[in-house]
């Protein structure tokens, strides 16, 4: 006789305590900036250049004829800290009932899965914001994860960057991909626009989007250029075949059509300790009987010169 089991809900097991978080992206860009640390609120960056001109040696004298030049650039860092408070009594009427100990103090330790889980994926996500706000940062904006120091987008608009859009692309354009695309085109035309200084930099870096780096790789392939070496394009770099240049995808510019290039050492990144972001605190508070974590750091980007840098930006 067959069984009749229309009358009962399919089984789930809720009782695995396996927590698996959603994926987040990484704080690559800083990898290639130049640490400055022991900021507390703003410091400066001490710029150095030299100008000599050759003169004739045709007499006995000693003329000057130079200048040795100093000058600063400020580096503003933003305090940031991330808390909240966990309810522990809350998992009492869910399956996360059997991450808690036995017993009415049940909630009177935090669970060691449960705190180990929470930590990792916020140190995730503190990275992920790091990354975004070291790129659009923006101080006056409404929007709370942005506004705790001005990014490098700002900060390179409001100086004096070569313009790497000299062909006038523009938004209604836009940035194409396949084999009628322009943004092989883009990546060249900036590269060719470096200042001279800067085209003998060992540590020559271009910035962009991941979205952009992907479709930059789909023209290429479209445009048969299968010379490249396919494993070139891992982990988002590459180098710019033909030029000694580093492209660097990172996430922070991921939507903004923006790219940047420069030398790794003109882009600064500024804290009060490193690592900061990654001591993480959690515990059990007696007065409330809650869990609460707390993570506080500081952080800020510059730029030392922002003429040695070329920008490229649709034009409106």
């Amino acid at each position: 006789m067959a069984f009749d089991v229309s009358g009962l809900t399919a089984y789930v097991n809720q009782t695995s305590t396996e927590l698996i978080g959603r994926a987040y992206f990484e704080a690559k860009s800083a990898d290639y900036f130049t640490l400055q640390a022991g900021i507390k609120s703003s410091e400066a960056i001490q710029l150095l250049s030299v100008q000599a001109y050759p003169q004739a040696d045709t007499a006995c004298s000693f003329t000057a004829s130079g200048t040795t030049t100093l000058t600063q650039r400020n580096i503003t860092v933003g305090a940031i800290k991330y808390q909240d408070i966990l309810c522990m009594k809350t998992l009492r009427a869910y399956w996360t009932q059997i991450l808690l100990r036995s017993g009415s103090n049940d909630d009177s330790e935090v669970n060691e899965k449960m705190a180990q889980s929470v930590s990792d994926l916020l140190i995730k996500l503190v990275k992920e914001n790091v990354e975004v706000l070291d790129w659009q940062g923006d101080t006056t904006s409404g929007d709370p994860l942005l506004n705790k120091y001005d990014g490098l987008i700002k900060l390179i608009d409001a100086g004096s960057p070569v313009d790497g859009n000299t062909a006038g692309i523009t938004v209604g354009t836009g940035i194409t991909t396949g084999a009628s695309g322009n943004s092989d085109t883009i990546v060249y035309a900036m590269a060719d626009l470096r200042p001279a200084a800067l085209k003998g930099a060992t540590d020559q870096v271009m910035f962009c989007g991941t979205d952009f780096f992907d479709g930059l790789v789909t023209t290429l392939i479209a445009k048969n250029n299968f010379h490249i070496n396919a494993t070139d394009f891992a982990n988002y770099e590459m180098t710019i075949p033909g030029r000694n240049i580093k492209l660097v995808g990172v996430n922070g510019l991921n939507g903004t059509n923006r790219l940047f290039t420069s030398y790794q050492s003109n882009f600064v990144l500024g804290v009060d300790m490193m690592n900061e972001e990654e001591e993480f605190k959690i515990w059990y508070s007696e007065d409330d009987d809650n869990v609460k974590y707390s993570i506080k750091f500081k952080r800020g980007v510059q730029v030392a010169y922002p003429s040695q840098i070329v920008e490229f930006t649709l034009v409106p």
